[in-house]
């Protein structure tokens, strides 16, 4: 882009940095957005376009780990090139800092800037690979200081040289974690019975939205793959743990980004998709519901999952109704009212 400098943020200009990224980000993150203390700024015409902050901790073996904590470019800048730059220019001066991998968390559905990242060598990475290279200590670092731990729908991107798995792979951690976070209601009260019929209702549910999903992508022209973030585990835990229901996310993601009308239609089909599929498992429940406790729990733990696959909000998002939303504003209401409806009766 021309006439565009990346530079680094100077102390003083800290405070305006903060302004001016929070009303960039959403209302939700941008209450989350902190004011950076080191951070490359992206400059056109003496106004601040874009900004990436960045920390540097430690891991095992004294190793340091360079993470890129928030980025941000302004809509008018969007689809320029700065957010390239700033991460290119972040990513080496972690390296040059002494960082032997970066990291940065990224949104489940920001498929534009997965390039991006591929370009400038990250790669989505799971708990074991973060283990075997960081160890515990710099993976529970990671974890909380990233805000993994806590956002919901988010994936961590880093240097290491790591190969995608497989969609079978992808599908047993998705099962896997969604049947761990049932754990903890044990402390609460829950017995192991309640805890079995539980857990069946749970995967009877998830599978339902994964079949949904997958039916779809079976009929889309697209490229697609299945992925389960890692983001938000420990929020999973706590609410699930006390009583809720607030499942790891998992769904298919175009292999290929366009921006067009049609990708953004096949992307929010994909979440109706999911959204109608645990709607018909939610209507068979209710008139079984009667029959047996398993049908009572799919109908109480299904509302609640359909209500969270259809609200376009953060955290919500991730659950495909910001896709619906993004696609078509009156679909997107209608599936909010229907789920509302079927809490409420």
């Amino acid at each position: 882009m021309i006439g565009l400098q990346i530079r680094k943020m100077e102390k003083e200009e800290a405070e305006l940095v903060w302004k001016t990224g929070r009303q960039s980000f959403g209302i939700v993150e941008g209450l989350a957005f902190q004011k950076p203390q080191n951070a490359f700024l992206a400059i056109v015409d003496n106004e601040i376009a874009g900004m990436a902050s960045y920390k540097v901790f430690s891991a095992k073996n004294n190793q340091k780990i360079g993470y890129v904590e928030t980025c941000f470019v302004k809509n008018k800048y969007a689809g320029k090139g700065v957010g390239t730059q700033l991460y290119q220019k972040a990513t080496q001066f972690l390296k040059e800092q002494g960082c032997e991998t970066a990291a940065a968390t990224v949104k489940d559905d920001n498929v534009a800037s997965w390039k991006l990242f591929e370009n400038n060598g990250y790669h989505i990475t799971g708990y074991m690979q973060m283990l075997k290279h960081y160890g515990i200590t710099g993976t529970i670092r990671l974890w909380f200081q990233s805000t993994l731990a806590v956002a919901t729908g988010f994936d961590i991107w880093t240097t290491i040289p790591v190969k995608r798995s497989s969609v079978s792979m992808q599908i047993f951690i998705f099962a896997l974690l969604n049947l761990l976070i049932l754990l903890p209601s044990l402390l609460f009260g829950g017995g192991i019975t309640d805890l079995g019929v539980k857990a069946a209702a749970v995967t009877v549910l998830l599978a339902s939205s994964l079949a949904g999903g997958l039916l779809f992508v079976l009929l889309s022209r697209e490229k697609w793959h299945f992925r389960v973030t890692r983001g938000g585990l420990l929020i999973s835990v706590l609410v699930t743990g006390l009583g809720g229901y607030w499942p790891m996310a998992g769904r298919f993601y175009p292999e290929k980004y366009q921006r067009t009308s049609k990708f953004s239609r096949s992307m929010g089909l994909e979440g109706l998709f999911e959204w109608l599929a645990i709607l018909l498992l939610v209507g068979a429940g209710a008139a079984w519901q009667d029959q047996s406790v398993f049908w009572q729990e799919v109908c109480a733990l299904g509302t609640t999952l359909l209500l969270l696959h259809s609200l376009p909000m953060y955290p919500f998002a991730c659950f495909g109704g910001n896709r619906i939303w993004k696609y078509s504003k009156i679909l997107s209401v209608g599936t909010m009212i229907i789920s509302v409806v079927g809490i409420l009766i």
